[in-house]
């Protein structure tokens, strides 16, 4: 895997090329009816992601990656960069661990850098730009491999013969989310960034207790921890840098910050799938939610 991501040539790619027609396939007509039925669901995550658009889209830029791509953690988590998944994934790219790792992301007995929403969203996009680069340029192959892995998606295009996504032979799950996604992608349309974010981020560089990184930065340890849910223990310790977010207008108050709390996600009984954008994170499927912080955390 070293020498793939070594050797391959990634290509620019500034838009989705999604031909008209593509909507109006029935898989991707049947999300489009859903997501029409339930706005709530498309409001509720439009408005968690006005926090983070004037971050992500110019991280867009930088990796030249379509701006739609900024609605894939609609999808993923439904914009909450404090979810975790009951298989595991986390934070709002649902980054599982292996992947995140791959992608130059920390994850420790002090820090998950899953959910540093920034320096996990660098992580995603260079997935996501090497998953396009993968499969040469073909974006419908590239999200069904964010969703499945690239090896699923590539076994299933030698057992089928075809490089049609629709033809492969996918899990459920995965033959579900790239027509949910183009479905979100349509109806939100193209990302802005309305104003500026409440969050500022700052590159430490460890080992540094809390409490003085508390300090230095003119922040309880207690809202440190709020707005980073990356951070597990009362240091860090490696000797690395490490993306910390603090509010950047003092005067809103946590109240104006995007709610940055571990909330699992649980599958929709109906869809039987782990789709964020599903009822049970919108209160419309009953599930057992649970707002503990998963194993390991030590929150105030």
């Amino acid at each position: 895997m070293l020498l793939l991501l070594i050797g391959l040539t990634i290509r620019p790619a500034l838009a989705l090329p999604f031909a008209p027609g593509l909507y109006e396939r029935p898989e991707v007509q049947r999300e489009l009816d859903y997501l029409r039925r339930h706005p709530s669901h498309l409001e509720l995550s439009r408005t968690r992601a006005e926090n983070w658009l004037p971050h992500l889209l110019p991280l867009l830029r930088q990796h030249q990656l379509p701006p739609e791509l900024a609605w894939l953690p609609v999808v993923e988590s439904a914009y909450q960069p404090g979810a975790l998944s009951h298989a595991g994934a986390a934070g709002l790219w649902q980054l599982m661990p292996a992947t995140a790792r791959r992608f130059g992301i920390r994850i420790d007995d002090e820090f998950d850098g899953r959910f540093a929403t920034l320096g996990a969203s660098r992580a995603a996009l260079g997935y996501l730009s090497w998953l396009h680069g993968y499969f040469d340029g073909d974006w419908l192959l590239a999200l069904a491999a964010y969703n499945a892995g690239e090896g699923r998606v590539r076994r299933a295009m030698r057992k089928s013969g075809s490089r049609d996504f629709w033809q492969l032979p996918l899990p459920k799950e995965t033959r579900r989310y790239v027509p949910r996604f183009l479905a979100v992608q349509k109806l939100l349309a193209t990302p802005m960034a309305r104003g500026r974010s409440s969050l500022s981020e700052h590159k430490i560089t460890g080992p540094v207790s809390l409490s003085r990184l508390a300090r230095q930065l003119g922040v309880s340890v207690a809202d440190l921890k709020q707005w980073n849910l990356a951070l597990k223990g009362e240091s860090l310790s490696a000797h690395e840098e490490y993306s910390i977010l603090v509010a950047s207008d003092r005067r809103a108050g946590t109240e104006q910050l995007v709610p940055i709390r571990p909330q699992p996600l649980f599958m929709a009984p109906a869809a039987g799938l782990d789709l964020s954008s599903s009822g049970a994170l919108f209160g419309e499927v009953k599930a057992p939610f649970s707002t503990a912080p998963p194993p390991g955390w030590n929150r105030p």
